[in-house]
């Protein structure tokens, strides 16, 4: 690939990001109204009343009729409020998703600041495990081809991942990755080209998101500085489901 190619594909996938924050961005139509159910009232059926043979009336019946018009009576007036019917809620056949959450950082943070085959990323200190020199990476049989391998560390094994490969899947990777940051207090790492710094940035110089969109790891974005705040916790989700930004 030259390197007009290469810097163009690096554009479009930077413009592919602003796009997906301002996407993010799209509220709700207010003035959709949910349906309201209105319960029904129950229909009392009236009591059917024993019906008098035609033989003599004796006082005697008709004491006990008068007794049971009265008991009916009683019975209707008791039923003549409305009844009020609970009706239930509609139950979903599918477990709902969990909402995602964007992260809460202070008014002012600092973060580090790195680059991947010349994409610029961000991560909050609270989120950084640590950097590593990058070392001697063993590639593991069936795993994605954006898995590097892992590599020994202190007697841990670090799972390192090919950040081009998983970022930009349709890229290819010319140079040799440099350092390994680590992911919160995770064993996952990316790899990096070159390590800018770190920088203490204000809430307000972020484009924030308010949806995951299709890329949950996406935080929001520096605005002066062109590049893209990692929210690590859904970046960890990803990793453990071994799945990229394209799902593979």
């Amino acid at each position: 690939m030259s390197q007009a190619s290469q810097a163009k594909a690096m554009q479009d996938y930077f413009q592919s990001l602003l796009n997906d924050v301002d996407t993010s961005e799209v509220k709700s139509d207010p003035s959709e109204t949910p349906m309201v159910i209105q319960p029904a009232r129950m229909a009392i059926p009236e009591p059917e009343l024993p019906v008098a043979e035609p033989a003599v009336v004796t006082q005697e019946r008709t004491l006990q009729l008068n007794q049971l018009l009265s008991t009916v009576s009683n019975v209707v007036e008791s039923h003549e409020e409305p009844t009020t019917i609970t009706v239930p809620a509609e139950v979903e056949s599918e477990q709902p998703e969990s909402v995602w959450q964007n992260i809460s950082p202070e008014k002012e943070f600092p973060a580090l600041f790195f680059t991947v085959s010349g994409i610029t990323f961000a991560v909050p200190l609270t989120d950084l495990g640590g950097i590593h020199q990058l070392q001697k990476v063993t590639p593991l049989f069936g795993k994605p081809e954006w898995f590097s391998g892992v590599m020994t560390h202190r007697d841990t094994q670090l799972n390192v991942v090919d950040s081009t490969r998983w970022f930009m899947p349709e890229q290819q990777n010319n140079e040799d990755y440099q350092y390994l940051v680590m992911l919160g207090e995770s064993q996952w790492g990316i790899e990096c080209h070159t390590l800018i710094g770190t920088e203490t940035l204000h809430y307000d110089q972020i484009k924030w998101r308010d949806k995951p969109g299709k890329r949950p790891w996406l935080a929001g974005m520096v605005k002066e500085k062109r590049c893209a705040l990692l929210h690590v916790q859904e970046l960890l989700t990803l990793l453990q489901r071994g799945v990229n930004i394209d799902g593979q």
